[in-house]
C-alpha cells in the first residue's frame, strides 16, 4: 500500500510540475525565423566596423528564395543589434548552416567570431566555415538557378569537398575551435571565390593563431591536404609528357607508348589516403615520420598499350610513389623554410608526447626538425579490362 502512494505521491508531483512551470522569455515557434548563413566581414576605413551579412529563407508556394539582411557595428554584439533593427521577427540561433569568413576579415583576425561561438550556448557548433575572396554579401546575394538559398549552395558545396583534392571533412564550427585551441595545431579553412557568378573553392587559406597568413592555389592545397589529412578522397594521375622522368623507362621498355610526349597517354587514378604520424628525437631535434597510404582505383589507363598484369600494375604503383614521395617531400621543406610554422598539423603528436611544457609546439622546433614522407601506393582495382 505504501508504495502505492509513493507512485501516486511521484505522479502528482511531476503533473504540477509540468502544470506549473513556463517557457518564460521564450517566443513561440510561428514567431521565430531561421538564420541559414553568416558572412563575417569588415570595413576599414579611419575606424574599424565589423558588417555581417545573414541569409534568411522566404518559402513560397513551390518557391524558395532569400532575403539578406546587413548588420554594421564595432564590436560582433554591436552589429547584430544593429542587424536586428532591420530584421522582421525575432530570429533563432543554431540553424545556421554556414558561415563565411572574408579574406580581409580573416586577415584582421578572427579570435572575437570564435570567441563569441564559443561563449553563446545557441549558437551552431556543426554549420561549415570556409574563407571567401571579397565581400560576404556577394556570396549570398547571387542569381540561383535552382530552388535553393545560396547558404544551401555554399554549405553543399563545402560539405562535399572532401571527395576530391583529399579536403578533410572536419570544416565545422566545433572541429574549427578544437583546432584553434589545441596546442601545437594552425586552423586551415577552404578558400572561396566568385567565379562565373557561382562559389567554387579554389585553395587553402592558412592561419597563424587566429590571422590568416597565407592562401595556397590548388595544386598545393592538393599536397598540403595529402600531408594533414586522413581518410581524405582525391584524384592522382601521371601522364607521359609531364612525368617521364619519374618512370623507370628501362624497366618499361616493352611499352613504347610511355616514351610518347602525346598530351593523351595518361593514367587516371581515384584514391583514398590513411595518414599516420610517428615522432622521435635525436638529441634535442624532433624527428617525424609522415607515412601515407593511398588506395584504390585505375579510372583511364590511355598510357600502357596493353593489359595491365601484376608486374605491370607493380611498376606503376612504384612510379606514382617516386613521383607522390619527391613532391612532398618538397613541400614539407617549403613549409618548414618559407611558411615557418606548422601547417602540417604533426606538431600536437610531438605535444603528447613529450609534454605541452617542452617548448616542441614552438615554431622554432618545427622549423628545425626533420621530417619525412614515405607513400604506400595500392592500385586495388584496375577496373573492367578493355584491350583483349
Amino acid at each position: 500500500m505504501k508504495r502505492y502512494k509513493k507512485i501516486i505521491i511521484i505522479s502528482e508531483l511531476i503533473i504540477m510540475s509540468i502544470m506549473l512551470s513556463g517557457c518564460y522569455d521564450v517566443y513561440p515557434i510561428e514567431d521565430l525565423g531561421v538564420l541559414l548563413g553568416v558572412g563575417y566581414d569588415i570595413d576599414i576605413d579611419d575606424k574599424v566596423t565589423f558588417v555581417d551579412p545573414a541569409e534568411v529563407p522566404i518559402i513560397g508556394e513551390g518557391t524558395v528564395s532569400s532575403v539578406v539582411y546587413i548588420g554594421r557595428g564595432h564590436t560582433i554584439f554591436d552589429l547584430v543589434e544593429n542587424r536586428m533593427t532591420k530584421m522582421p521577427s525575432r530570429f533563432s540561433l543554431g540553424t545556421e548552416l554556414v558561415g563565411i569568413i572574408s579574406e580581409e576579415r580573416a586577415r584582421f583576425g578572427i579570435e572575437d567570431i570564435i570567441d563569441g561561438i564559443l561563449r553563446d550556448p545557441n549558437a551552431g557548433l556543426k554549420a561549415l566555415l570556409a574563407v571567401n575572396e571579397g565581400k560576404c554579401v556577394k556570396y549570398f546575394s547571387v542569381d540561383s538557378v535552382i530552388d535553393e538559398t545560396n547558404s544551401d549552395v555554399l554549405y553543399n558545396e563545402i560539405r562535399f569537398s572532401h571527395l576530391s583534392n583529399f579536403f578533410t571533412k572536419d570544416i565545422t564550427v566545433d572541429n574549427i575551435i578544437r583546432m584553434y585551441y589545441q596546442e601545437g595545431r594552425k586552423v586551415c579553412l577552404p578558400y572561396m571565390e566568385l567565379i562565373e557568378d557561382k562559389p567554387q573553392i579554389t585553395g587553402l587559406a592558412l592561419f597563424s593563431d587566429d590571422k590568416m597568413l597565407y592562401k595556397l592555389d590548388m595544386r598545393e592545397t592538393k599536397l598540403l591536404n595529402l600531408l594533414r589529412n586522413n581518410d581524405a578522397h582525391g584524384y592522382l594521375h601521371l601522364s607521359a609528357k609531364e612525368d617521364i622522368d619519374f618512370f623507370d623507362v628501362e624497366k618499361f621498355d616493352e611499352y613504347s607508348s610511355i616514351l610518347s610526349n602525346k598530351y593523351i597517354k595518361y593514367l587516371d587514378f581515384n584514391g583514398k589516403t590513411t595518414r599516420k604520424v610517428e615522432v622521435s628525437k635525436i638529441g634535442e631535434q624532433l624527428k617525424y615520420d609522415i607515412k601515407i597510404d593511398i588506395s584504390g582505383f585505375l579510372l583511364i589507363n590511355t598510357l600502357i598499350d596493353q593489359d595491365l598484369d601484376k608486374k605491370t600494375i607493380n611498376l606503376v604503383e612504384e612510379t606514382f610513389v617516386r613521383k607522390l614521395e619527391k613532391l612532398l617531400n618538397e613541400e614539407v621543406r617549403k613549409v618548414q623554410k618559407e611558411y615557418r610554422e606548422d601547417f602540417l598539423d604533426i606538431t600536437h603528436y610531438a605535444v603528447a608526447k613529450y609534454g605541452r611544457h617542452n617548448k616542441c609546439s614552438s615554431n622554432e622546433y618545427f622549423e628545425n626538425a626533420l621530417i619525412d614522407v614515405k607513400v604506400n601506393f595500392t592500385i586495388e582495382s584496375v577496373g573492367r579490362n578493355s584491350k583483349n
